[in-house]
């Protein structure tokens, strides 16, 4: 004859083992707690760098995260080198990081460019 067990019984069964914390079904051992941390974090960060990323976006909003980057790339006549703007949440990474005054003055030069993915511009 096969018993069947309810989750709650077989809840208590793991807590009453040692297998798990009866208040939170966490793992006993050190090691797992950690990797359990570890993956927490990763999981919270993105969630936050989404919140910032949709928050950006709302219309007549200020920038949340007011930071973009200058990207410069050789000239292939040995020339001054030419300038892209970007957002510092432009999926085109590197470069230096600029305040929002500092963007504004370079993008006044002749040889600099707004990046048109991240729209540089908006924002200034």
């Amino acid at each position: 004859m096969i018993r069947t067990v309810s989750a709650a019984e077989g809840r208590r069964s793991r807590v009453e083992s040692g297998a798990v914390d009866a208040r939170h079904d966490l793992p006993p051992d050190l090691d797992r707690l950690r990797a359990l941390e570890t993956y927490l974090r990763l999981q919270l960060a993105a969630v936050r760098a989404r919140i910032a990323k949709l928050e950006d976006r709302r219309p007549g909003r200020a920038t949340a995260a007011a930071a973009w980057t200058l990207q410069l790339l050789p000239s292939p006549a040995g020339g001054c080198p030419r300038g892209y703007l970007h957002r510092e949440t432009c999926f085109i990474r590197g470069g230096r990081s600029l305040s929002r005054e500092q963007a504004r003055l370079v993008l006044a030069m002749p040889d600099v460019t707004p990046c048109e993915a991240c729209g540089a511009e908006k924002g200034l």
